[in-house]
């Protein structure tokens, strides 16, 4: 976890509850500012902005599930087991942040040079160890080739996806918000399936 000062974390906290239950741009510094308990003068001499608040919120977070992630990247469970942790650890952590995604593609795609802030500000997990033990479970015939790396993307991608295309998957596939939420909440399990059953080579008898 990241260490701020007291001030900032209350804010930080606050606007965590503020992006949860409005989304991005439901939240205002006004919002934020009465979620935290100060005035909005005082937010704005914490934060410039709700892009900076949002920034903050995203390593504050992050710096929670990242060492998760790479505890079981460096692990000595089997390589399929380590799919099934991953995904079900990420997609309960979006799960239980929904708004990040959205936000961060959101900021993403803005004139500012925000990826390099995060980078610059992230400590990103290593999959090295990950990736040779892909590489050794292929040689032993126990999965299918696949550069470790694509395997990577694959399970983020298909994490993220509902959430980030959320009202547009919902309606293409004929979902209400409750049978919708629950594909969600099921995906940590469905997704680890799915890539698991995709790259492991059957053992017959």
């Amino acid at each position: 976890m990241n260490s701020f000062p007291p001030k900032q974390k209350q804010v930080i906290e606050a606007a965590i509850l503020e992006f949860q239950n409005n989304g991005f741009n439901g939240t205002s510094m006004s919002s934020i500012a009465k979620e935290a308990g100060i005035s909005k003068k005082k937010l704005k001499e914490l934060f410039s902005s709700k892009d900076e608040v949002f920034k903050y919120v995203f390593l504050e977070l992050y710096g929670r599930i990242a060492p998760q992630l790479q505890d079981i990247l460096d692990g000595d469970m089997p390589v399929i087991e380590k799919i099934r942790h991953f995904t079900n650890n990420y997609v309960s952590f979006i799960n239980d942040y929904k708004f990040l995604p959205l936000g961060l593609i959101r900021k993403l795609n803005s004139k500012t040079d925000f990826a390099k802030e995060f980078i610059v500000n992230l400590r990103m997990p290593d999959p090295n160890k990950f990736y040779r033990q892909v590489e050794k479970e292929i040689e032993a015939g126990r999965i299918r080739e696949i550069n470790p790396k694509q395997l990577i993307i694959n399970i983020f991608a298909l994490s993220v996806f509902p959430h980030v295309a959320s009202p547009l998957m919902k309606d293409f596939i004929s979902a209400g918000n409750d049978e919708f939420e629950m594909i969600k909440k099921k995906g940590g399990t469905l997704v680890a399936d799915f890539i698991i059953n995709s790259i492991q080579v059957p053992v017959h008898a």
